[in-house]
């Protein structure tokens, strides 16, 4: 057992020195458990955005960035907890500043809400698109080919001037097309 010990010391020895090997070594042997830590503790909202590689990277460099003389882990057990405490920091400044980003953005959209008079306009589904769409085909079915095309004029927002003077019929024989039209919706 002492010479285990021995050996993780002499690797600490090592990273004191500035041994350009050892981080590769540290790797290959903690690596992967690093990164089961940052799996095992990874909260799901963030799954979507980080990699698990990137915390423990993150905890990598931080490790290295410790001032040599700092290091005074005397066991495995001592370096992974540390490496551990590091990655579950990391971890949580990610959460705080996504949640931050969230709420400025959520803080933005209310602000400009209160400054538009106008909601946002819910768009229909498709399936209402469609039921919309086959009810006034059924309602053009029977008419005849004027007034088919001064509904359609209507629909695509003309007045009733304009759909006259278009088609050469009065305003009047254009509000009776949509009085009929009106009456013949109301009842069915």
């Amino acid at each position: 057992m002492s010479n285990g010990g021995n050996e993780f010391e002499q690797l600490m020895e090592r990273v004191r020195t500035g041994d350009p090997e050892v981080a590769k070594e540290l790797f290959e042997r903690y690596g992967k458990a690093i990164q089961m830590v940052v799996r095992f503790h990874l909260d799901r909202r963030l799954r979507s955005e980080f990699d698990s590689l990137d915390f423990a990277h993150d905890a990598w460099a931080s490790f290295f960035r410790i001032p040599a003389e700092k290091y005074t882990f005397r066991t495995p057990e001592e370096l992974m907890a540390f490496l551990t405490r590091v990655v579950q920091h990391k971890m949580i400044d990610a959460y705080r500043v996504r949640s931050q980003h969230s709420k400025e953005n959520g803080r933005q959209f209310r602000r400009i809400q209160r400054y538009t008079k106008e909601q946002p306009a819910r768009q229909p589904t498709p399936s209402q698109v469609a039921i919309r769409e086959e009810e006034w085909n059924l309602l053009l079915k029977d008419k005849p080919p004027k007034v088919q095309l001064a509904l359609q004029m209507l629909r695509e927002g003309y007045s009733r001037q304009e759909i006259a003077q278009q088609l050469g019929l009065s305003t009047k024989k254009i509000q009776r097309v949509i009085k009929r039209l009106n009456d013949r919706l109301g009842s069915s």
